[in-house]
């Protein structure tokens, strides 16, 4: 495959994840979480914006749904509610699951997700600032 071929497809599958994040077809995490894939894998020129490192971390930072004072506050409350749960908390060990309506992703799950990618990038970002905004999100990471 050429640089240039490389380069194309790459653009259209930037394109394919804005327009199915935009278009609601899947979460604003989950695209966030392949454009920081991607961008990290392809250092190729001739990108748009939003596959280079700098690019793609700026965007994938606006699709963070809550911000860091709010994820710490969610993941405390839900590392409470575990560490206290009764027994229907749980699955039942060799029982039936059964899941009634759509499975719902909280946004504590999405700021995880995003947070998991954003080491790929780290190294390969340029701006300072950007690099400052990864590295006070990958501290609180642990506390998640």
């Amino acid at each position: 495959m050429t640089p240039d071929r490389r380069a194309e497809d790459l653009k259209l599958v930037a394109e394919a994840i804005l327009l199915a994040v935009k278009l609601g077809g899947t979460r604003a995490a989950v695209g966030a979480y392949w454009m920081l894939r991607i961008a990290a894998l392809a250092p190729v020129s001739g990108l748009p914006k939003i596959l280079t490192p700098d690019g793609s971390v700026e965007w994938a930072l606006q699709q963070i749904p809550l911000k860091r004072e709010r994820a710490i506050a969610e993941s405390e409350t839900r590392r409470d509610e575990h560490l206290n749960a009764g027994e229907g908390f749980y699955a039942p060990v060799g029982g039936e699951v059964t899941l009634t309506g759509e499975v719902a992703f909280s946004g504590l799950q999405d700021v995880e997700l995003i947070l998991s990618a954003l080491p790929w990038v780290c190294s390969h970002v340029k701006d300072k600032g950007i690099e400052r905004e990864i590295r006070s999100w990958l501290e609180i990471q642990g506390d998640l």
